[in-house]
């Protein structure tokens, strides 16, 4: 709305518009010159462990995962390397996978025994 339609209202001076914010210069982007530490390979191949571990090869990878990670902490501790959580993760993985493998190994023979037990008895 103009600033005479805005008078011709009755509605007085019109508001003042602020002022136009300053443009922001444009960079070019350039690419990193260092590219920061590197991930550990170890601590990669232990999250992959952990993943198999979890899927496909339900103990060996799990066991896996666990000792792969703690080797990738101590070498990240020593090198500096990034890849810290994905170690810690492999083990807590590992771990939960292979204490959730012996508490379903040992459900599933407890349910055997008790089945076996009420099966009843044949006179041979």
């Amino acid at each position: 709305m103009s600033a005479t339609a805005w008078q011709q209202q009755g509605w007085g001076t019109p508001p003042q518009q602020p002022a136009a914010w300053p443009p922001v210069p444009q960079q070019a982007w350039s690419a990193p010159t260092h590219p920061g530490p590197r991930t550990n390979l170890l601590a990669v191949l232990a999250i992959i462990a952990a993943a198999a571990g979890t899927t496909i090869f339900l103990g060996l990878g799990s066991i896996a995962a666990i000792v792969l990670g703690a080797i990738a902490l101590a070498q990240i501790r020593r090198t500096g390397d990034d890849g810290r959580l994905l170690a810690i993760w492999s083990i807590v993985l590992g771990a939960v996978t292979l204490v959730g493998l012996i508490a379903a190994t040992v459900a599933g023979i407890a349910m055997i025994v008790t089945i076996v037990e009420q099966l009843p008895t044949s006179g041979l």
